[in-house]
């Protein structure tokens, strides 16, 4: 019988947890709370983290980061990941506000993004916005746009390439189908799927 895998790291000078074994040097930023049992595969996924808030990020217990899943976070950004949950290749942008309940399961490819580009910015806006970004050597990510919090209750399970928009919240035990693009509120236990996305059915909690 395999042994459970425990993953280790040290903390350096600089307070960022550097995990062992990882191919990217930069660590986990100090501000990003990891609970007992968490397992990420390498920091890459922090490279575009850049909040500033004390606690910006929390993974709870036995959550797992797979996949080139990737936290794209500006200054003010924050994000509550609950326990027990699966983000495998998923993409999480989060301007200001992002929580995940527990038992959640996103698959590959999937995003939530709590802001958009939205109609009111002339091409001549986003063009000088992203000649700004292109200059700084750091290449920030160009967030538009307002925020508005997404939250995903608890055993919601989000199919690989779906998306889900500013101000959506995923009922508890909803299923999210493949390719979906959600910018709506899903009521618990709902499945929706399709182009446009509609609810198709009720699992029966």
């Amino acid at each position: 019988m395999r042994e459970n895998y425990v993953q280790t790291g040290t903390k350096g000078l600089d307070d960022r947890i550097y995990l062992d074994g990882d191919w990217y040097s930069r660590g986990i930023p100090s501000n990003v709370l990891i609970e007992d049992n968490v397992y990420i595969d390498t920091s890459y996924g922090f490279a575009g983290f850049r909040s500033t808030q004390p606690d910006a990020m929390r993974i709870g217990e036995a959550s797992g980061c797979y996949d080139r899943a990737s936290m794209i976070v500006s200054g003010e950004g924050k994000i509550t990941i609950g326990k027990f949950n699966i983000l495998n290749g998923t993409t999480l942008v989060c301007k200001k506000n992002i929580i995940i309940g527990n038992h959640c399961m996103l698959a590959w490819g999937s995003v939530l993004t709590d802001t958009w580009i939205e109609n009111i910015f002339s091409i001549e806006i986003r063009k000088s916005i992203l000649i700004k970004v292109a200059k700084d050597p750091s290449r920030p990510y160009p967030f538009f746009g307002d925020a508005s919090p997404i939250i995903l209750e608890d055993n919601c399970w989000v199919g690989f390439d779906a998306v889900i928009l500013p101000g959506v919240r995923l009922g508890t035990g909803c299923v999210v189908g493949c390719k979906t693009i959600i910018d709506f509120d899903v009521p618990p236990y709902a499945v929706v799927t399709g182009s446009p996305a509609k609810i198709v059915r009720y699992l029966n909690p």
